[in-house]
């Protein structure tokens, strides 16, 4: 499935909604770890839609730098 935000064939289906009626699903790519649902606005799910500075195509994922590295945990 393509992602909305890399458009990459990397996304999938993790959850559905409980009560089997399609109401919602969720999807989550493993390219660029965005997480959304089927019934998000289309600004956030449509790309024609989506402001393009959050569009992530033709950006290499492993060249973002991290910036809020998580602390290690306390002894």
């Amino acid at each position: 499935m393509k992602c909305v935000r890399c458009l990459t064939d990397n996304a999938s289906k993790v959850a559905e909604a409980p009560d089997g009626s399609k109401a919602w699903e969720v999807y989550f790519c493993n390219r660029c770890d965005f997480v959304w649902r089927s019934s998000e606005e289309p600004e956030v799910i449509d790309p024609d839609k989506r402001d393009p500075w959050f569009q992530m195509a033709d950006v290499e994922v492993e060249d973002i730098p991290v910036f809020s590295p998580v602390p290690p945990l306390r002894k």
